[in-house]
């Protein structure tokens, strides 16, 4: 692993780890359940099962290791599902694509979603579980908390997830296309938006008449390439609001927010630079963020937003990786924030950011696993040593998600079908014995 860690950082500009410095050995794949179709990661709702997000519309639910065969949740009205009222879309990078519950799950049975509505729109929705039964959602109960104008088809991030501190964290990519063509990820003040008017690569940049004409606001592009941060538990407050159309109740902004005064910026923003956080996540102990972001075609990284350190840019599409992006001239860019992690192509083509492990194993508390999704590629790494190295530990599928279940204990999904465990441990738990991958 050293080898390859030190080989692989040579070709980046990520720092190696010293000798002194150790990367966890022995990680393994435990399978848990087979048959999902499309998962994209796992979640949990603070009790033992595990629900698993699938790109076709689907919340399935894992109860002591067995598959349930009714969803928690479909919203794809071609496999039976209940669409929301805006609609539903999937494939290629479209589709239900985050799933977080409330911090109060247990007692207000809150939830909330992040998908493609029939326009190719990002929403986020709030559900409610049913009142009959703890392993079904409500499917009438949908309500949009928040809407944004996408660009092209692609980077819709998708990711979304509670803090620490209560509030609802949003990964959104830089609209698609190539190199951020409309500058999504650098435009913090909706005044300075590339539309049609523009010229340039400005003609591809109009907001879409549907999405304006159905109560959406044109500002919600300048939410593209950024991580939003936003108050679920109240709404109506906030001056500078862009993600929602209307009266603008689904949602308050945090008073700790880097833009939520009156200076022109939406005041959902909570870091930008971003080209596509696919998958994200929350330290459990810390409340640090760790990002996921799917490169252009240089370098794939892993970015960290400390707790409280609102107001980073992490450099799209200025920066790509730790090295500036090939072909894109940047005049007077602002300071930015280097990844912690990089690899190039030739190691893998679309990260899949993934989480540090807080569970009950002991020997390897605090690493950072994550994947690529292209090459099959899972990599770990050590956060607390002194150099931030990295290593892969195997190979194989794709990738597709990682997740907690209420112990901490780490899950990995495969878009081909599969949930498995990472884990060290040697001995097989009971119910995870039989094979259930292929």
């Amino acid at each position: 692993m050293r080898r390859f860690a030190s080989a692989l950082c040579a070709l980046t500009a990520c720092a190696v780890a010293t000798a002194g410095d150790p990367l966890p050995t022995g990680l393994r794949l435990m399978d848990v359940v087979s048959g999902l179709t499309q998962p994209l990661g796992v979640r949990h709702a603070g009790d033992a099962r595990l629900f698993v997000i699938q790109q076709n519309g689907q919340i399935r639910i894992v109860s002591n290791g067995v598959l349930q065969a009714t969803p928690f949740l479909n919203i794809n009205a071609a496999s039976g599902g209940t669409a929301p009222a805006l609609g539903f879309s999937s494939g290629g990078e479209r589709g239900l694509l985050g799933l977080a519950f409330d911090p109060d799950y247990a007692s207000n049975g809150r939830f909330f979603i992040y998908f493609t509505d029939g326009a190719g729109d990002t929403v986020v929705a709030r559900y409610q579980r049913s009142a009959a039964d703890a392993n079904l959602a409500d499917p009438s109960s949908g309500q949009v908390v928040l809407r944004i104008d996408q660009d092209f088809s692609n980077h819709n991030g998708g990711d979304l997830h509670f803090g620490l501190d209560g509030m609802l964290y949003i990964g959104l990519g830089d609209g698609g296309s190539g190199n951020d063509p409309c500058n999504r990820a650098q435009t913090l003040n909706p005044a300075d938006l590339v539309g049609a008017s523009s010229g340039g690569n400005g003609s591809d940049c109009p907001a879409d008449p549907a999405f304006l004409n159905s109560g959406g606001d044109p500002d919600s592009r300048a939410l593209l390439g950024k991580m939003l941060r936003i108050d679920v538990s109240t709404g109506g407050t906030g001056n500078e609001r862009c993600g929602a159309g209307g009266s603008q109740t689904g949602y308050g902004i945090p008073a700790d927010n880097p833009y939520a005064t009156a200076d022109g910026v939406c005041d959902e923003v909570y870091a930008s630079g971003l080209r596509n956080p696919y998958r994200f996540s929350v330290d459990r102990q810390t409340g640090d963020l760790w990002i996921g972001d799917v490169g252009q075609g240089a370098r794939e990284e892993v970015d960290l937003l400390p707790v409280g350190s609102g107001g980073l840019n992490f450099g799209w599409r200025c920066r790509e990786g730790f090295i500036a992006t090939p072909g894109i001239t940047c005049t007077a860019p602002p300071a930015f924030t280097d990844p912690v992690y990089d690899y190039p192509r030739t190691v893998g083509r679309s990260i899949t950011g993934g989480f540090r492990y807080r569970g009950p194993e002991t020997s390897w508390q605090g690493a950072y696993v994550f994947a690529d999704f292209v090459d099959g590629r899972y990599f770990v790494a050590d956060p607390a040593s002194t150099g931030l190295g990295y290593a892969e530990w195997r190979q194989g599928g794709n990738p597709s998600g990682f997740g907690e279940d209420s112990s901490g204990r780490l899950y990995a999904a495969d878009y081909g079908g599969c949930l498995r465990e990472v884990t060290r441990e040697v001995l097989l738990r009971a119910g995870f014995e039989a094979r259930a991958c292929p």
